[in-house]
């Protein structure tokens, strides 16, 4: 125990200070100066792994630099390293979770499957290990036997956020959903425990295209909450901070400009370009247009299928294409199509129009972006004001001046949805105010007297 807690300490004073400087051996310098790096941002410490390599006699200077590796997308050092750092330290499940995430975004599911299996046999307990399973079984083995391992995952965890949220992307069918949610609720007798699942079953629900079922379920978390039945956790807004959200657009634009394709940054992303020259990073992703002359959604899929630094996550009823970047940061790309002297672009339940627009390509540090050219009128248009900041700006609803809503049933689970989230953020009348614009009154004087 005393050797444990000197190894721990050991290693975080090598984390805060560049003591690897004094260290005459070579090898023990290089461990010491990966793991003081590690403390960086990861961008600059996947450049210092890229100046040096990754070190292989240590798993724990070895497992961070190869996080650091995957994320830049640096698979020249990467996959060797990994062979070295398996053979050295077998029993690794970090080791097997990088093998398995390189294989993924090299669309080789079956590997990855494999490896992935291999971590979650090394670490049971590991909900992580359990849904990166269950999401890769469902792209390798045939539906009846997934939804099988995802029951028994489930069975296991839950509670657990990773895993309920890789069971309910995997059902695709009302019927799926329903046995999941079914299977929930017999394992699950406290049912105050619904505010630590509601998220993902609710997306579960939305995803079957149950959007009743998706307010139901908000609706009886916040009846929870508001009557003091159960407590909830505050809900972090996603952000692409810490993302590499530069990184990926530098990665978009060589895999368009590969492909021959002619696209640009739309939405959030070029307000981010325009006004501060870089990714808003309270922004949760990267927006990207393709006007409707050059869309051609299977080759769109197909140049991000086959490039190693993005998986496609698209689900087939959704107008947009999703993407992920190995940095982290997420991506839909939209149809731009004009109709009636406007181009429109669609999202689940709303759709947002501008007045007709040429793209243009501007340099922002060393790299050529496109975007809008008449920038003022398209951000005005999608924004308003948009010099200010505004970041409780929703262009789902009658903040963005270019909306239209086209599934009013759907707008009211956002509403709700985004209900919940204040409530459990303490913020009762904006929960409130949100409620009575989705006509769920009862539930908005029942947030109001709780409060009192």
């Amino acid at each position: 125990m005393k050797v444990a807690r000197a190894k721990r300490l050991a290693a975080r004073i090598l984390e805060r200070y560049p003591l690897y400087r004094l260290i005459p051996v070579p090898e023990v310098r290089r461990h010491a100066a990966t793991i003081y790096h590690s403390r960086r941002p990861w961008e600059e410490f996947a450049d210092f792994v890229r100046s040096v390599g990754i070190p292989t006699s240590r798993l724990s200077s070895g497992r961070r630099a190869a996080q650091a590796a995957f994320r830049a997308g640096y698979d020249d050092l990467l996959a060797p390293a990994l062979t070295a750092l398996e053979q050295r330290f077998p029993r690794s499940a970090d080791i097997h979770e990088l093998w398995s995430g390189l294989h993924e975004y090299r669309g080789d599911y079956d590997d990855a499957l494999r490896s992935a299996v291999k971590a979650r046999k090394l670490r049971p307990r590991a909900a992580s290990a359990a849904a990166r399973v269950v999401r890769l079984t469902y792209h390798v083995k045939d539906q009846e036997t997934a939804d099988s391992e995802a029951l028994a995952v489930l069975r296991q965890f839950p509670l657990a956020p990773p895993v309920l949220s890789a069971v309910c992307r995997g059902a695709q069918t009302p019927e799926q959903f329903d046995r999941v949610h079914g299977f929930w609720r017999e394992r699950i007798s406290d049912q105050a425990k619904l505010t630590r699942a509601v998220r993902p079953l609710a997306l579960g629900a939305l995803r079957t295209g149950q959007v009743e079922v998706a307010r139901d379920l908000y609706g009886e978390a916040i009846r929870l909450v508001a009557t003091g039945a159960a407590t909830a956790k505050p809900i972090a807004k996603a952000s692409l901070a810490g993302r590499g959200a530069w990184t990926a657009i530098q990665d978009l634009c060589a895999a368009f400009e590969r492909a021959g394709l002619t696209f640009f940054f739309a939405a959030g992303t070029a307000l981010g370009l325009v006004r501060e020259g870089r990714p808003l990073p309270g922004d949760d992703d990267i927006d990207v247009g393709v006007l409707e002359s050059d869309w051609d959604r299977d080759r769109i899929i197909e140049v991000f299928v086959r490039d190693p630094r993005f998986l496609v996550n698209s689900h087939p009823d959704s107008p947009k294409i999703g993407l992920t970047h190995r940095g982290g940061a997420r991506v839909d790309i939209f149809r731009f199509h004009e109709e009636a002297g406007r181009v429109w672009h669609d999202g689940v339940f709303v759709r947002w129009h501008n007045s007709p627009f040429t793209v243009v390509t501007r340099d922002l540090n060393g790299v050529k972006v496109p975007l809008p050219e008449d920038a003022d009128r398209y951000l005005t248009e999608n924004y308003g004001d948009w010099r200010t900041p505004n970041p409780g700006f929703d262009a789902f609803t009658d903040d963005a001046p270019n909306v239209e809503i086209t599934w009013p049933e759907y707008l009211r689970v956002h509403l709700v949805r985004r209900a919940y989230q204040k409530l459990v953020g303490g913020d009762r009348a904006g929960a409130a105010e949100d409620l009575r614009r989705a006509e769920e009154d009862d539930l908005a004087r029942l947030v109001v007297e709780g409060s009192r």
